[in-house]
Parts: C-alpha cells; sequence; structure tokens
C-alpha cells in the first residue's frame, strides 16, 4: 500500500454480504478483470426488470439485496476506472487514482490510450444495448423518400470520391485550389429542434431522408469514443453540413449547453473568479469602480425585484428599500417551513414542479406559491435584501470607492461576502444569456480524416451560429417564458440571448486536442470581422488549468439505477428528480446521497473518522481535460459586468469566410499528405456501419443476457 492514500470502506451490508464480497477479492486478489467480471455477475435485479423501469417498480425488492448490488456494481465500477481496492482487517481499503501518478513513465500515446479504453468501455457498453442497436438498424433502414430510397447511410459522404477529387485538383496553384475548395465546402448549420408545437414540423425533419434531424444528430453522437448521456439544463444540438455536396452530407455535430455556474478556468480568464479578483481588476485599472459598483447594484435591485414577495406580509416597500436583521429572520423562516413542506410532498409522491412536457403555459403564480419555489423565494430575497442591508450601511452607492473599502475592510467579516453574492447575480445572468459550454463538438467520417473538427470548432464563432442561437432563445417566434425565473417571480419572465463566450474541454488531458492551435487573426484574413482563438486556460506559461477530474462519468448505468433504488428503499420516496427548480446537476446529487448512505461515515469512532473514505472520493475519474474559451467580443469583462445587452457590440464572420479561413490554415496541407489520401479511401457508409452494427441474438428485455456478435465487413 506504500505510495497510495488508501481510506477504509465499510459498506453498509449485512455480516453475510460483507462476507461475500470479501471472498470474492480473496479468491480473484491477482486476477483483475474476472474479478469485475464476477461482481457484475452479482447484479441480477435488472434481470427481473429492465434498467430503464420507474424506481417505484423496484419496490417489492429486498434492501439488503439491493444494497449488496450496488455495492457490487459501485466496486467494479472504481476498478475499471483505475482505483486501488485490498482488503483490511475489516474493511475494504480503497484509493483513488491519482492522475500524474497513474501516467508517470508513459508516454503521450500510451496515456492517451489508457484514457480512451476508459471512455470506450461504457460506449461499447452503450452501443451493444438492444436498444439502441434497433435505433440504429431504423436509421440505416433504406425508407422512400419522393421517388427514391434513402436513409442515414446517404448522409455519411464517400471518402473514396473526396480523396480522388483533391488527387485531381493537387497540380492546380495553391490561389486556383483555394477557389476551388471554397465551392467545394460550403457549411450549412442546422438546428436539431426539440418536439414541440412551437416548430413547424417540417423544420423536425431532414428533406433528403425524411429522418428526424434529432435522431440524425444522436446516429454521428453514437460513434463518439464516449458514451452519449442526457445532459440538464438548455441544450441547442446542430448539425454542419456540406451544402456543396449530394444530399448535404453531415460534416460533423456540435452541441452547445448551459454553462456551469462554477467554472474557476474560465472565470480567471474572464477575471470575475471571486470578490479578490474582482478588487485586482479594479486596482489594476480593468474595471471602473463606479462603474463595478453601478452594476453591483442594479444586479442586485434586479434580483430582488424579479422574486414574488406580495405573500410575505411583514414587508413592505420601505423594508424592502431599508431591510434590517428581523424581517431577514423570518424570510429564513419561511425557507426551513417550506423545506420541511418540500419533503413531505416528496414523500407523499405529488407533482409540485412545472412540468416540462406541458405545451401550454404553466400559472406561474400558482406555480410560484408551491413549497418548492415559496422556499426558493424566501431564501432568494433574505440574502439579496441581506447585501442590501450592508450595502446600506456602507453607502457604497454615494460613495462607490469609499464604501466599496469599508466592505472589504479586514473588520468587516461579510462584507466581500455580501459583493461576491450580488456579482453571482451578474453572473447568473451572463450565463443564462451569454454564456455556453459546448458540450459535443467534432466531425464524421470522412470529414475527421480532414481536420473537419477544427472547422466545427471554428464556425461555433460564426455570425449564423449566433443568430441562430438568439432566434432559438430570444426571437418572437419560438419565445418561451424561463421556468424557474417565472416561477420566483410569479409572472412570465423571458431572458435574453445574446452569446459572447464560449467554454470548452479537450478530450484528453494531455497532447494536442482539436482546439489547439484555432487561431484566425483578422490581420493574417482579412474577410474575418474579428479574431477568431480558442484560448487554453493555463495556471501559468507552462501548466494547464485542468478540470480536477470529478464527476459521474465513471459510473455505469447499473451502478446510478441501484443507488437511485437504495435510496428510494431507505426513505420511501426520491429526494431529488429531474424537476425544474429542484436544482442543478440530478444525477450527481443523487449519487452522492446514495453513496453517502451506503457508506455510512457515522458508524466509525469519531477520532479514526478521517481515515474513512469520504463521499467524494468516489467521484474521482482521473480524466483531467483541458479547458478552453472563445470571446465573441473583446473587452469582455466589461460587456458580461454590464447589464446592457450589447448586441452591435459583437460582430463574428460568416460561416463561409471563416471556412476559407480553415482551407487555408489546415485542409490546404492535410489534403497535400499521401497518407491522408489513403485513409479517405477506406471511409465512408461502410466504415460507419463497421464501427456502429451488431447482431443482437437474444433480443429480449433483458439487458444484459445476450450475446454479441460485432458485424465485419471485408
Amino acid at each position: 500500500m506504500q505510495g497510495h492514500k488508501y481510506k477504509k470502506f465499510i459498506p453498509d451490508l449485512s455480516p453475510h454480504s460483507t462476507r461475500l464480497l470479501r471472498k470474492f477479492f480473496v479468491e480473484y486478489q491477482n486476477d483483475k478483470e474476472n474479478l469485475i467480471k464476477t461482481l457484475r455477475s452479482q447484479i441480477t435485479l435488472f434481470k427481473k426488470l429492465p434498467i430503464f423501469e420507474s424506481t417505484k417498480h423496484f419496490k417489492k425488492f429486498n434492501k439488503e439485496s439491493v444494497a449488496f448490488q450496488a455495492t457490487s456494481s459501485l466496486l467494479a465500477d472504481l476498478l475499471g476506472g483505475g482505483w486501488k481496492i485490498t482488503l483490511g482487517i475489516n474493511d475494504f481499503q480503497i484509493s483513488k487514482p491519482e492522475y500524474e501518478e497513474t501516467f508517470r513513465g508513459k508516454s503521450i500515446d500510451e496515456v492517451k490510450k489508457a484514457m480512451r479504453d476508459i471512455q470506450l468501455k461504457n460506449r461499447d457498453k452503450q452501443l451493444k444495448s438492444p436498444e439502441v442497436q434497433n435505433f440504429i438498424s431504423r436509421m440505416q433502414r433504406p425508407r422512400v423518400v419522393g421517388n427514391e430510397k434513402k436513409s442515414i447511410l446517404d448522409l455519411i459522404d464517400n471518402g473514396k470520391e473526396l480523396a480522388e477529387i483533391f488527387k485531381d485538383i493537387s497540380e492546380l496553384n495553391e490561389e486556383k485550389k483555394l477557389s476551388f475548395l471554397k465551392k467545394f465546402i460550403k457549411p450549412e448549420i442546422v438546428i436539431c429542434y426539440p418536439d414541440d408545437p412551437l416548430f413547424k414540423e417540417e423544420e423536425h425533419f431532414c428533406p433528403y431522408t425524411g429522418l428526424k434531424l434529432s435522431d440524425i444528430w444522436r446516429y454521428f453522437r453514437l460513434t463518439w469514443s464516449s458514451e452519449l448521456k442526457s445532459v440538464p439544463g438548455k441544450s441547442f444540438p446542430m448539425l454542419i453540413r456540406n451544402a456543396a455536396r449530394p444530399n448535404k452530407p453531415i460534416i460533423g455535430i456540435a452541441m452547445l449547453r448551459s454553462a456551469a455556474l462554477s467554472d474557476e478556468a474560465r472565470d480567471d480568464l474572464i477575471g470575475w473568479t471571486d470578490e479578490k479578483k474582482l478588487r485586482e481588476n479594479i486596482y489594476n485599472k480593468k474595471l471602473d469602480i463606479k462603474f463595478v459598483v453601478k452594476q453591483l447594484i442594479l444586479s442586485l435591485n434586479h434580483g430582488i425585484d424579479n422574486i414574488r414577495r406580495d405573500d410575505f406580509n411583514f414587508l413592505n416597500s420601505n423594508l424592502i428599500k431599508n431591510p434590517n436583521d428581523e424581517i431577514i429572520k423570518k424570510l429564513n423562516k419561511i425557507y426551513e417551513e417550506e423545506y420541511e413542506k418540500r419533503k413531505e410532498d416528496l414523500e407523499n409522491e405529488k407533482k409540485q414542479a412545472p412540468r416540462t412536457d406541458q405545451y401550454e403555459e404553466p400559472d406561474w403564480e400558482g406555480e410560484s406559491e408551491l413549497p418548492l419555489f415559496r422556499k426558493k423565494r424566501a431564501l432568494f430575497l433574505a440574502r439579496l435584501l441581506e447585501v442590501r442591508k450592508y450595502f446600506n450601511e456602507s453607502n457604497i452607492e454615494k460613495e462607490p470607492a469609499k464604501g466599496y473599502a469599508k466592505l472589504v475592510h479586514p473588520s468587516n467579516k461579510k462584507g466581500g461576502e455580501m459583493i461576491a453574492r450580488a456579482l453571482r447575480e451578474i453572473k447568473t445572468k451572463a450565463l443564462a444569456e451569454n454564456i455556453m459550454d459546448v458540450s459535443v463538438c467534432g466531425s464524421v467520417a470522412p470529414y475527421n480524416e480532414i481536420l473537419g473538427g477544427k472547422l466545427v470548432a471554428s464556425l461555433m464563432a460564426s455570425e449564423e451560429v449566433r443568430n441562430l442561437f438568439k432566434s432559438r432563445y430570444a426571437s418572437k417566434k419560438y419565445l418561451k417564458p424561463s421556468i424557474i425565473a417565472s416561477s420566483k417571480k410569479g409572472e412570465a419572465f423571458y431572458r435574453d440571448a445574446n452569446l459572447m463566450c464560449l467554454t470548452t474541454t479537450s478530450l484528453y488531458g494531455v497532447a494536442s486536442s482539436q482546439y489547439n492551435k484555432i487561431k484566425f487573426l483578422k490581420k493574417d484574413f482579412s474577410n474575418l470581422n474579428q479574431d477568431l482563438i480558442w484560448q487554453e486556460v493555463k495556471k501559468n506559461k507552462k501548466i494547464s488549468h485542468k478540470t480536477k477530474g470529478q464527476g459521474v462519468y465513471h459510473f455505469t448505468d447499473e451502478t446510478t439505477k441501484l443507488l437511485d433504488i437504495l435510496f428510494y428503499k431507505i426513505f420511501g420516496y426520491k429526494q431529488v428528480n429531474h424537476k425544474f427548480g429542484e436544482g442543478t446537476s440530478p444525477k450527481l446529487r443523487k449519487t452522492r446521497i446514495s453513496i453517502e448512505r451506503l457508506l455510512n461515515r457515522n458508524k466509525a469512532p469519531k477520532e479514526k473518522r478521517h481515515l474513512y473514505a469520504l463521499t467524494d472520493d468516489f467521484f474521482a475519474h482521473n480524466i483531467q481535460r483541458k479547458n478552453y474559451v472563445l470571446f465573441l467580443t473583446n473587452d469582455i469583462l466589461n460587456k458580461l459586468m454590464s447589464q446592457t445587452k450589447h448586441y452591435n457590440s459583437v460582430d463574428p464572420s460568416k460561416a463561409n469566410d471563416i471556412t476559407s479561413a480553415w482551407i487555408s490554415r489546415w485542409l490546404l496541407k492535410r489534403i497535400a499528405r499521401p497518407e491522408t489520401l489513403e485513409k479517405l479511401n477506406k471511409l465512408g457508409p461502410d466504415s460507419v456501419k463497421v464501427l456502429l452494427n451488431y447482431e443482437i441474438q437474444d433480443n429480449s428485455n433483458n439487458l444484459f443476457n445476450f450475446k454479441i456478435v460485432n458485424v465485419k465487413k471485408n
């Protein structure tokens, strides 16, 4: 155990179940592969009911059996993810993977392969499931469209044809090559709209194949090396098609989704990580103190004004302007009371949150009165009125510099926190309206061989993407109120949509990624309206600011489902759900609570509790990724801090102009390589079929009891 930080893990199981688990570790102490296989063989629950069944259908199963199977599945996931697990005297000794130690002495290629293998395990398992294979088969099955039969395969370009075309133009001079390639590759960005009556039926379907655009997106996402998982919050999937080729084949896919509220790498680069960073930028003259204070007060006023408070009858306009400790205490008490009511609602399985599948507009006033949102209103109002109380006491509005200094003085224990709260309101607004995360971005065969991923990544900065985003979320055509904000306000609340900043992470934390060296400067490409740079975030010139390698990435669906069932068996209700307003990252929260119950650290002696595993220890997946940020405007900090729209300050380039820059920078060199042309010859519909297609010999509801044979083609 030397060199590893081992912690005790005593799962809350019966002595019999514990002995059985320990027996497996003794029997296969030098055979990790068979140990994992044996642990997974203990998962029998889903042989009786499919994994996708509602949790309540598992009521009849014994709690101890569920806990045993959940522990077996969890240990198998950990072992597969690089954890070290050994037996102690009366416990399991676990050691989470240490990134640097795991890959010490290995080449970059070896590290990438190891990280890729971790991702492929879950991807392949998903790909081989009957549900996914049936979907793939349906997409590949020809259907009559007009006078022709078409399938998803007609949207995959022919690599051999591309190679021949590139070879034919090889003798042309660079100017003529560039002219030809501009006509040959014309990206068209298409939104995959959700199922909603707001959108016309033809907006959901591909005119060439008759397939749903969202299904096309899903099909190509399955070709990725990582598992396809649903994501909470706002999502904006896109297809990038080549309008210059027959059927407009798919170049690549992308998806924007809601950015994380807390992202240290992004916030450091912007310059508003916390109050200290904000103050530093004031001292360095990057921000004007008067401007900062004005925006903090505006955000505070905006936050207070958009919370319904007429049912808090002890409040009046004077107390809102001049709050005191008494009313803040009353609001906190209401929060506690409504929190208990919400727990009762969950125990009784009442549906107390707005349903996202309802197309008619909810009764926002009624929604605001539900315990879920009444507690939220009380808490938010208490926190914001406390900020106003401190701001009033410092006289910061009339004396910005002096007032700010009073608040951050060491003698003022909570002043800095109050500024941070007001700053958080600015961030929340910007994250809802101006900042998105590029969660999916890449090209598909055969365009992946000609660095199509760099083209797709570059197109995220295009005028077309920005306008489509604005049209989707802020135009009258598709305008929908914000669910959480409307439920807090008690009436419809609409947000703006003005993209100014994009974030993303690399697939791996080593070597180059597709975002590396994407730097198109206006001085070098005159057609561009502004510089286009995907910046890698670094702590200093040499060290990358990587992600922490924390999350549920390494947990299989079986594990998360079993932990969910276990929680349900313990409490009799689902404390965590996917309802809007309940909280972010429901899967993470659900898994965390369940593991906490399984750990049962409270049984350990207090003086030795530090030796026992913490819940967070189980969330270290060892995949540290590089962070990248793309600014769509200059002077980003001032513009995000400001409470105005700034549409005119953002002047993105058109997709064709960005494509032209990509052709000059990347494509011309790429197609000059004989090895590229050789690889292109092998890419197309058939290569994708080989990657995705499996034969299911037993297509029953049992997700774990069938044989799979990969379909190999010559």
